[in-house]
């Protein structure tokens, strides 16, 4: 008997050797999802059981080249100091290449958005797939395993719903507490008759205006940071887009202090970059899309342990 950790973070079984066979035919479970044996103390990846793996050979190949990256887990610690190394020294192996994909995807990303018309459509539907799409093959390039291009394009592909949902919906969601803040805002600036021209000399009526503002824009800024993964996630995993989300929330809000000083630090380094004649921003941009992601396998693909 077998207990699996499922991709929603929570432990399932104990089950069958028939029942993990199944799930792996369904695409419940593969190579890298934990498991324990009924007795065990430690957890282990199921690719590493010889009654499962090899017993792949009856399981339908795989229509992807996309390597299985494993279920998110919710589970590890942000080390900010690790995060900039790791991106640092990944990025120095194929700077220029690197470089030029990202930037050629976000050119690509940039005309599309542009054309007149189709370009907002084009923008709503595929900016948060595009994105996925980035943050996978930064996260390809931290393994060493990047095929370029095809790494993006096959994240647009194969998980466009996921992608566009998490980012719709999180978007949405976030944005929701500063627009119910306009609310008294407009109300108590409309009771006021004050006119907009003068209102700079009515400090009471600022302060009644802004203090609401300011509490719906904090609250916007604490929802985003909580499900900035979950694109990532929704990307980089089987995860539906709710899930991710969740996953998001939970890991993000676990280590929310340190990946906030993170946020902070790049975006620091990006000003630097565009201090330096913009040009730094093709070195920074890049080096902070990979710091997230190394961030991403800290909080999301620590292992677990009971």
């Amino acid at each position: 008997m077998y207990s699996i950790v499922g991709g929603d973070g929570k432990t399932y079984g104990p089950v069958s050797v028939d029942e993990v066979h199944r799930w792996i035919r369904e695409g419940r479970a593969d190579e890298r999802t934990q498991v324990k044996r009924e007795g065990a103390q430690n957890w282990e990846e199921l690719g590493s059981l010889a009654e499962f793996y090899p017993a792949k050979a009856t399981i339908p190949p795989r229509i992807s080249q996309r390597p299985s990256l494993g279920t998110p887990l919710a589970a590890g610690t942000v080390r900010i100091g690790d995060c900039l190394g790791q991106a640092w020294r990944a990025y120095r192996q194929d700077p220029w290449r690197i470089t030029g994909i990202i930037v050629l995807v976000f050119l690509a990303q940039f005309l599309l958005n542009s054309i007149p018309l189709a370009g907002a459509l084009f923008a709503f539907l595929l900016n948060g797939p595009i994105l996925g799409g980035v943050y996978h093959f930064c996260l390809q390039v931290l393994h060493g395993e990047t095929r370029g291009i095809a790494d993006v394009t096959e994240i647009v592909k194969e998980r466009f719903l996921p992608c566009f949902l998490a980012t719709t919906v999180s978007s949405l969601l976030a944005f929701a507490p500063l627009l119910l803040a306009l609310i008294p805002a407009v109300a108590l600036f409309g009771a006021s008759g004050v006119v907009m021209e003068e209102i700079a000399a009515h400090p009471k009526l600022l302060w009644g205006m802004g203090l609401p503002l300011l509490s719906g824009f904090l609250a916007m800024m604490y929802l985003l940071i909580c499900w900035s993964m979950a694109v990532p996630i929704a990307a980089c995993s089987s995860t539906d887009f709710w899930s991710a989300m969740s996953l998001s929330w939970k890991g993000v809000r676990n280590n929310f202090w340190s990946y906030l000083i993170l946020l902070l630090v790049l975006g620091g380094i990006n000003i630097l970059g565009a201090l330096c004649l913009v040009v730094g921003l093709f070195v920074t941009i890049p080096l902070t899309l990979i710091a997230t992601m190394v961030a991403y396998e800290q909080i999301f693909r620590a292992p677990h342990s009971r």
